[in-house]
Parts: C-alpha cells; sequence; structure tokens
C-alpha cells in the first residue's frame, strides 16, 4: 500500500497538530515495513524547514516531495475549488491523509484528521479568514472523506454533532506523549536547563499557545489571589508562542502588578520543555475547551501534579491522576494550586497516579489503529 500524508504543517512550529503529525508518521515509520509513504508539502516561505525533520526510516520505505506554493494561496484554491492537481502530484498513492493546513478532494481513498471544533464552540477567539477556511474545511470532509480520524472520544461526539458525519465514519486515535517526557532525578540536569531560562525560583507551570482559549486571564487572576493572600514565593511561568488575541492576557499582566511575578519564555525547544516541567511545583492547564490536551499528558508522563479543567476532553486525559477545576472560577484554581504548593504528600500521591494514567496512552497506539483504519479503507 502506498500512503500519501500531507506535512505542510510541521514548516511551522509544532503545536499540537504538528506533534501529532511528527510523532505519528515517526512511529508508523518505525513499526511499518510492509508499506511505503509518500510525503508531500506546500510551502514557499518556510520550504527549508521540511530538510530538518530528520524522520528515523529504517525500512527505506518514504520520499518527501517540498512544493514552491505559496501556503495561504494553494490553500484558498483547494478548499474553494474542486480541480484535480492534487491527483497529479499524488498520483503514486493509492490512499492519502490531507492535513490541517491544505486539503482538496481526490479519487483516491481519504482520510482526514480533525483536531477540535474551537472554530464552531469559540468563533470569538479566531480570525475571520480562519472561520472560513474551517467552513471549507469541514464541508469538504463531510462530503469526500472516506475515514475521519480524531483525538478523543469527545471531539469524535462533537463532528457526529455538529458535522453530521456518520459514526461509523469517525475513529477515535489517541494521542501519546513522546519518550523524552519523563520523571527526571537528575538535579544538575534540571538546574542547567533552567539557568539558561534565568530560573532561580519555585514556580508554577503552564504549557501550550498564549491565546484567550486557554483561559490564562482566569489563572492570571487565581495566581494573584495566591500572591495576596497566601503569600506564595513562587512565579507563573508561560512556555509557549503568542497566539491570536493574545494582547489581552499581557495587558492583564499588568493591571494584576504582576510584571515582575509572571515570566514568559516564548516557544520552548521540544527537548527544553520536559525539564522545565520536572522543575515545577505544579502544572496548571485551565483552557476552556480541547480536542485532547496534550501538554497534561506531557506533564502526568513527567510525573508532575497538574490540574486541568472539567470540561471537554481533558478528563480522559486526566483520568482520575488529576485535579479539576472550574475554568470559570478563578477562586477555584487557586484553592486547587494551593492544594498542591502546601502538602508534598499530596504531591507525591498525584504523581505516581500521573504516571500511571500516562502508560495508558502510547504513539504506537495511535499508529496501529491508524494504520488499522488505512487497510480497513483498501
Amino acid at each position: 500500500m502506498k500512503i500519501g500524508f500531507d506535512i505542510t504543517a510541521l514548516s511551522m512550529p509544532r503545536t499540537g497538530i504538528g506533534q501529532y503529525q511528527y510523532n505519528l508518521l515517526q512511529t508508523l515509520f518505525k513499526m511499518d515495513s510492509k508499506n511505503s509513504y509518500h510525503l508531500y508539502a506546500f510551502n514557499l516561505r518556510d520550504n527549508g524547514k521540511y530538510e530538518d525533520l530528520k524522520f528515523k526510516t529504517p525500512h527505506n520505505n518514504v520520499s518527501m516531495k517540498a512544493h514552491n506554493i505559496p501556503q495561504r494561496l494553494i490553500t484558498a484554491w483547494w478548499l474553494a475549488v474542486r480541480y484535480p492537481y492534487l491527483e497529479k502530484i499524488t498520483q503514486e498513492c493509492d490512499l492519502y491523509q490531507i492535513s490541517e493546513i491544505c486539503q482538496q478532494p481526490t479519487k483516491k481513498k481519504t482520510v482526514a484528521f480533525i483536531h477540535d471544533l474551537t472554530t464552531l464552540h469559540f468563533p470569538e477567539y479566531h480570525l475571520a479568514k480562519n472561520k472560513i477556511l474551517y467552513h471549507f474545511r469541514f464541508k469538504n470532509i463531510k462530503k469526500y472523506a472516506d475515514a475521519v480520524l480524531t483525538n478523543s472520544q469527545h471531539t469524535k461526539n462533537d463532528i457526529i454533532k455538529y458535522l453530521g458525519i456518520p459514526e461509523e465514519k469517525i475513529h477515535v486515535t489517541y494521542f501519546g506523549a513522546h519518550e523524552r517526557f519523563r520523571p527526571i532525578t537528575d538535579k544538575i540536569q534540571i538546574g542547567e536547563v533552567l539557568r539558561r531560562y534565568d530560573i532561580n525560583y519555585p514556580y508554577i507551570c503552564y504549557v501550550g499557545t498564549i491565546e484567550p482559549r486557554k483561559n490564562l486571564v482566569n489563572l492570571l487572576r487565581a495566581f494573584k489571589l495566591l500572591k495576596d493572600t497566601k503569600k506564595i514565593p513562587h512565579k507563573l511561568l508561560l512556555i509557549g508562542k503568542d497566539g491570536w488575541f493574545f494582547e489581552e492576557i499581557y495587558k492583564t499582566v499588568g493591571e494584576l502588578g504582576l510584571e515582575n511575578e509572571v515570566i514568559r519564555t516564548g516557544f520552548a525547544p521540544d527537548e527544553d520543555i520536559p525539564y522545565l516541567l520536572n522543575g515545577c511545583d505544579t502544572f496548571v492547564y485551565p483552557s476552556f475547551y480541547e480536542g485532547f490536551g496534550l501538554p497534561v499528558l506531557e506533564a502526568l508522563a513527567c510525573g508532575v501534579p497538574t490540574i486541568t479543567s472539567n470540561n471537554s476532553s481533558l478528563p480522559e486525559v486526566g483520568g482520575n491522576a488529576v485535579k479539576y477545576i472550574n475554568p470559570e472560577d478563578p477562586e477555584d484554581i487557586a484553592n486547587k494550586i494551593f492544594q498542591f504548593l502546601h502538602n508534598e504528600d499530596e504531591r507525591d500521591r498525584y504523581s505516581a497516579l500521573g504516571l500511571k494514567q500516562a502508560e495508558k496512552f502510547s504513539w504506537e497506539s495511535c499508529a496501529k489503529e491508524t494504520l488499522k483504519v488505512y487497510e480497513s479503507l483498501l
């Protein structure tokens, strides 16, 4: 079987979609020797980044073609017009997985991945062009996809409810945590990474895009409560790139007088994040909505006491191994954080629960389930 896969998203810093594509493909390449993989990218400005992916391909069954086509132009064209251009490019493939970035219906067996439905649940947190793009994307998926992959049962239910795609077409393939996410007991190694970020204080950690959907304004209000009422010595470490409408978040930092208490790293390399997680006293992910919530799983895999919201897919990921908060209530967020900060036994108990919960998820399982879907279509 010749499997085509659009990797256009991998030219950008890897957040949820990029992590999914990279880790899924890397695992498929290791475990699958009988099928061949043909990777396609459509990008002009960042084309050179595909050469840095360094996929490990022990079976010599992977090829990659990067096309010098402006990404936005080709995305708009393929979402709006059914034209056989992609058919010519992917003619050697039996099956093609379209990406979040670029897609076009083809006569080949087509698999689509839907990460989440945030443009429907929280349209106010998206740019107008993004909402239009996803409107066409979902419309085309419903029309042309032979199978739909998604990352949680909650998102599958959303897809059935809001997009009207038949249940039998939708397959849940849970994410995993990369093997680098693990408990790190070597304090010297952790200290070396922390020094690169000038961190020499106890801290509470958040990892993810800096955008309104992640509910960082309420996290900041909770942190302010802890500083004022509990006099905690901790700082709040925000790890991640700026997303849409991030300005309100940084404005809130100033309004609350937290300029010296909130530390922003920007986008951090994948290799650093496990050390930054292992160095914190608790991890907080108060998002309003997630298709999966990969940072929660990564924190659990590191044995970090974790707090997250009681909504969307997050209980599927956290199980009984996290403390759940009402994301609308800063006082509840503050109380849950303080329960970890002042109780070492509680931290240890949730650390052990987290490690056990993380074992339920793996990229190997994700790859096996994905391969089953591919094979079922052919």
